[in-house]
């Protein structure tokens, strides 16, 4: 037989043998899931808390077996007690013990445990008619009543007879006038009794153990589901790469811990998600941006002629112009990749009147234009002053770009949920209250078209007067705007105007003086 026979022989043991170890694996990994571990602790503590609570219960129940039995036992000497007292029926006292214990075995049946036997020393031994559960006539109980009496007392005594446990209660009688004294002697098989109670015990921890087992099913079922959420969490997690975060964890219904888990995690993929995409756009539109100018100034520098002075300068101030249009894209490159950081804003209580008035002394040094504020709305607003500035002159740099001299710029605001748009003098407004902060002109107007992407960046208006520009101040304010949880918008007609408003919500501002 060759090599390769015997190896295809030993295949299926080999096979066997693979099976064995990656169900052994495959189980090694499962007891050390948080759903078994979880599992097995609540099901241990509920094993140990039926297993005390049945050790206390059957310690308790054996214990008031024991004080009740010993009840019970008492009972017949005091009920012995009772009828010597009463004398014999007709009236006298008894003559003697044996008329005594006569009429006392004449009277109430012992119960089903119970068994009495009267015995006069050195005389008769009596015993009731009908049959009884222990046989107190035996020798050994009559050895044992006569070794335990005590003169005037009742004693208690536990022996095993015929192999079963029985307590004896052994009570010294005498009438008192010097006739021979006797013994009454009262038994329980309080063994059977205990039998009875260990008996209980075992069917409690029968029906313990048929709890465990429906509490494990039911608790397996349930921990399945909830922890369903970390099982996908964890398969989100091996899935997920640099290159794709699209995976996202499936939330069950419910607000619980392990819902709110896989919420957050899905919302943590959310922000890299939009970190990433904004670094990947960062880079993307400095490569893009800064290609052209790069091109121009390596273009320039082959051609520069070193022998010519004038050659030199006039490339030296043409590759300084370049190298100044690129530092202040890479600023606005910057600026929005920073939009979305927290320590983007630095927001503090501004004076809207006084901010519109510097506002205006700034911008309107930016070209030969008819420069106003159309209104002063009063109040106070929780913002970052210097974004807010930044805005206003991208805004107005936007504006002259659309403009001729003899057009009007405006500049204005007006807070939102009032009645005139005016803060309430000394009194503070409605906490719905939102502030608008616009910038008009009547320049040339944007066309619809341009209107839904002009937010986009580097994207220019059609119908703009040519000048350039980097193609990121609106999206710059817009940055902005959301910063402060706002929002930016545009009304415009072409030959007629623009009007862009930038809207900052009620929760942001506080009106009043």
């Amino acid at each position: 037989m060759n090599v390769s026979t015997r190896a295809f022989l030993n295949l299926p043991s080999m096979m066997g043998n693979l099976s064995l170890a990656g169900g052994w694996q495959r189980l090694r990994a499962g007891l050390r899931t948080v759903r078994f571990r979880v599992l097995a602790t609540v099901l241990a503590f509920l094993a140990a808390g039926l297993l005390v609570a049945g050790i206390t219960t059957l310690a308790l129940d054996l214990r008031s077996l024991n004080s009740r039995v010993s009840e019970d036992l008492l009972l017949q000497s005091e009920r012995l007690q009772n009828i010597a007292e009463q004398g014999v029926p007709g009236g006298g006292p008894f003559s003697s013990l044996e008329v005594l214990f006569t009429v006392f075995l004449q009277g109430d049946t012992p119960g089903r445990y119970d068994s009495v036997m009267a015995t006069i020393n050195g005389g008769n031994t009596f015993l009731p008619a009908g049959g009884q559960p222990t046989d107190l006539a035996a020798s050994a109980v009559l050895k044992t009543v006569r070794a335990e009496q005590r003169e005037g007392r009742t004693v208690f005594h536990d022996m095993t007879l015929d192999g079963r446990q029985v307590r004896l209660a052994i009570t010294s009688v005498s009438l008192g006038d010097g006739t021979a004294g006797g013994l009454l002697v009262a038994a329980n098989e309080i063994g059977r009794q205990r039998e009875k109670a260990i008996g209980s015990f075992g069917t409690f921890a029968l029906v313990s153990l048929a709890t465990l087992l429906l509490a494990g099913a039911v608790g397996y079922i349930v921990t399945g589901r909830l922890f369903v959420p970390v099982r996908r969490l964890r398969q989100a997690t091996g899935s997920i790469t640099f290159d794709d975060l699209s995976s996202r964890v499936q939330v069950p219904p419910g607000d619980d811990d392990v819902s709110q888990l896989a919420t957050d995690f899905n919302r943590m993929l959310d922000r890299l998600e939009t970190g990433i995409a904004d670094q990947r756009r960062f880079v993307d539109d400095a490569s893009h941006e800064l290609r052209t100018p790069l091109t121009i100034i390596g273009g320039h520098l082959q051609l520069l002629s070193a022998a010519d002075p004038q050659d030199v300068a006039e490339t030296q101030v043409l590759l300084l112009e370049e190298l100044d249009r690129m530092q202040s894209l890479v600023d606005e490159l910057l600026l929005l990749a920073r939009s979305g950081r927290p320590d983007f804003l630095r927001p503090d209580f501004i004076d809207v009147d006084s901010f519109l008035q510097a506002a205006m002394n700034r911008i309107k040094v930016l070209a030969d234009r008819q420069w106003r504020i159309d209104a002063m709305p009063g109040g106070r607003i929780r913002a970052d002053r210097h974004r807010l500035t930044q805005a206003v002159e991208q805004l107005a740099a936007n504006a002259v770009q659309s403009t001729r001299p003899h057009d009007v710029i405006s500049l204005g605001a007006a807070w939102t949920g009032t009645r005139d748009g005016t803060a309430l003098p000394g009194q503070p407004g409605s906490s719905g209250a939102g502030l608008d902060i616009w910038v008009a002109d009547t320049g040339c107007g944007i066309s619809a078209a341009d209107q839904e992407r002009i937010f986009d960046r580097f994207a220019r208006a059609g119908v703009s007067r040519g000048t350039e520009g980097s193609g990121l101040g609106l999206p710059i304010v817009k940055a902005i705007a959301e910063a402060h949880s706002g929002a930016l918008r545009v009304t415009s007609r072409i030959n007629e105007g623009s009007r862009f408003v930038l809207s900052l919500p009620g929760g942001m501002t506080c009106q009043g003086s």
